[in-house]
């Protein structure tokens, strides 16, 4: 093409030698410090030089090579973008009217002005996005943003969808819009084609001197999802946009949102359809199915089958915006890993329904990655209901190995040392409990948290006593060993072996033998009773419960339970080498103290109290008796004394 324009000019400048010619574009490009190409360069000489360059052989000329300034300028793209026409007054009061098309080829695209009586040939043409146009004779002028516009005026010709353009110098439609999954940050005027995944949130918003509006859903197509913001005039056009609608979006911007991860934003400059039937160009969204172990922040809009290891109660949380939402969390996992798992909005509900230890299947899960960890979260579009199919279970996490855990894990040990407690105050000003120990297994040892309400779990274990730890991170701690934190979810299960119902005469340990440490039976006449009282415990875990609603709540598996009633005491025993102490905390009262469970569970609730104090007449029949206890010797200050933390107390002689 450069070749064309230079024999143009020497047919008509025969004073000039074409070496002079080519200096001068040479000249030109240098000017245009880069930005222009050979042929642009070209035609300014040509322009320069007063030459007319031969338009009608220019309709494949490629829209990279345009630059401003030309005066007869041949075009030929595929239309991307169009507006309405708009309608002014010059300024001899004449009318005129423009249209803005955007168009396209393999090299660029290009914003174009087509004015007055062209706008009339393209307004009857019906729906111009997709189809082809040529604009001939046309100028070329710098736009407002500094870019180049061609424009259509009283000279150029325009013709649609013209016969003797070949389908190879022109894009598809479908080729302009990107998968959903390669949408970089940063990007802009990108063109993008999905599923909605939810119904959308609509709400205003204040700043600084404005107000507007912003629309926030999901889009879905076969290679991921994306969150797609939708703003003022973007997002009323959006409003009666509903889950699985066929969304189409041209001219947005990618950004990232406060947790790193991708946004398509539709401003003003950007155009949106809600199409009736799916294009050809769309990939429809399916969900993959994939194992804990697979996921990472990359993929979206996950399948997979878990158990229940833990959940919470719904909670009404605020978002940034203000907007008040519920959410429910819960710990879940496969063979190959643990996770927690959030359900946002009206599915936060579903809690209720499951219980933990069943098994689910999720489909539509959001994945994110936070310091390392992955989470799951389930919104409007996400699925989530209760299968018979079969997980495995995580195999557990030995301490040597913590190293190379990601994620939450499963650990087993023995406790080494009483668990301390003690208070901190975090970045943000917030004063926080928080309860460490020691934990052994076959392979090492490591330190282990738990905070906030998770501490008044973990300060009734006392050392040499097996544990079971469900779902907990791991952390470097300032000496860069790794340690053990707990999160809102994490599980804390006792292991002893089980105690046999009575003991054999060679099971049963002296008083005067106790070590500390030790669990063994001991046998005794009850001497005397201290601060005894009857209390509500869980009769899942042995925690105590709370009233709550005419109810009693268990904080630590977070549900209403029925209740069992307890027996809190510290009595005397002396079986005659010496007296030992027995605590009691989670020993069921009906095998030792004549009382009405119904009765006593009514009472707590009338009161709003999960326990009740024993007077003397109610526990005196205790006193005298010989019993048998089962549990762990915990020394006391005085030198050889002991208290036995009770795991069973039985009566003597009784079955």
């Amino acid at each position: 093409m450069v070749q064309t324009i230079v024999s143009d000019i020497l047919s008509k400048r025969r004073e000039l030698s074409e070496e002079q010619i080519l200096a001068m574009i040479e000249e030109k490009k240098k000017e245009g410090r880069g930005l222009l190409s050979d042929e642009g360069a070209a035609r300014l000489v040509a322009e320069e030089l007063l030459i007319q360059t031969r338009g009608s052989d220019l309709g494949r000329m490629q829209v990279k090579d345009l630059v401003s300034g030309l005066n007869d300028v041949t075009i030929s793209g595929r239309v991307l973008l169009t507006w309405p026409p708009q309608q002014f007054q010059r300024r001899d009061g004449t009318k005129g009217r423009v249209m803005r098309i955007v168009l396209v080829d393999k090299s660029d695209r290009v914003r174009c002005a087509i004015w007055d009586k062209h706008v009339d040939v393209l307004s009857r043409a019906g729906d111009l996005q997709g189809r082809v146009l040529r604009i001939g004779h046309a100028y070329t002028r710098q736009g407002l943003a500094g870019d180049t516009e061609v424009h259509a005026g009283d000279r150029s010709s325009i013709q649609l969808d013209p016969e003797d353009m070949p389908n190879s110098d022109l894009p598809e439609f479908g080729d302009l819009f990107t998968p959903l999954a390669k949408l970089a940050p940063g990007a802009y005027q990108v063109n993008a084609v999905g599923i909605t995944q939810a119904d959308p949130r609509y709400y205003n918003f204040t700043k600084e001197d404005r107000t507007g509006s912003v629309l926030r859903t999901m889009v879905a197509d076969e290679s991921g999802a994306i969150a797609l913001v939708a703003w003022n005039e973007r997002a009323e056009e959006l409003r009666e946009l509903k889950n699985g609608d066929i969304l189409q979006i041209l001219n947005a911007r990618v950004r990232l949102d406060n947790n790193a991860r991708a946004e398509l934003h539709v401003e003003s400059r950007s155009q949106v359809q809600i199409l009736k039937t799916p294009p050809e160009y769309l990939r429809m969204p399916t969900t993959k199915s994939y194992k804990v172990a697979e996921l990472d922040a990359q993929k979206s809009s996950v399948g997979l089958v878990v158990r229940v290891l833990a959940k919470g109660p719904p909670q009404e949380v605020k978002r940034a915006t203000g907007e008040a939402v519920k959410v429910s969390r819960l710990i879940v996992s496969d063979e190959t890993g643990i996770v927690s798992l959030s359900l946002w909005d009206d599915k936060s509900e579903l809690v209720n329904q499951i219980q933990e230890g069943e098994v689910i299947e999720v489909k539509g899960a959001s994945v994110r990655e936070r310091l390392g960890e992955i989470m799951l979260s389930i919104g409007r579009s996400g699925e989530l209901q209760k299968t018979s199919r079969q997980v495995g279970a995580k195999e557990l996490t030995k301490i040597s190995a913590l190293q190379n855990s990601k994620g939450l894990i499963i650990v087993e040990g023995t406790v080494s040392d009483q668990p301390l407690a003690r208070q901190v105050v975090t970045e943000r000003g917030e004063t926080v409990s928080l309860a460490s120990f020691t934990l052994r297994d076959d392979t090492g040892a490591c330190r282990v948290t738990f905070w906030r309400e998770q501490v008044a779990n973990v300060l009734g274990l006392r050392s040499g006593a097996r544990v079971k730890l469900v779902g907990l991170r791991v952390r470097t701690g300032l000496g860069g060993e790794f340690e053990l934190s707990s999160v809102p979810l994490s599980r804390i299960t006792a292991l002893d072996e089980a105690t046999k119902e009575r003991p054999a005469w060679e099971d049963i340990r002296h008083v005067i033998a106790l070590e500390p440490g030790l669990s063994t039976w001991i046998k005794g006449v009850i001497l005397d009773i201290e601060e005894p009282k009857l209390v509500a415990i869980c009769e899942n875990c042995g925690s105590r419960l709370k009233v709550s609603e005419n109810d009693f709540t268990c904080e630590n598996c977070r549900q209403q339970r029925h209740g069992s009633v307890a027996l809190a005491a510290r009595m005397r025993i002396d079986d005659g080498t010496g007296v030992a102490g027995v605590v009691t905390s989670d020993i069921h009262a009906e095998g030792l103290l004549p009382v009405n469970l119904v009765e006593i569970r009514g009472q707590m609730l009338k009161n709003h109290d999960s326990q009740i104090p024993l007077d003397k007449e109610q526990y005196s029949v205790l006193v005298g008796k010989e019993i048998e206890v089962y549990g762990t010797a915990q020394p006391l200050a005085e030198r050889g004394k002991f208290d036995l933390i009770a795991k069973k107390v039985v009566l003597a002689g009784e079955s």
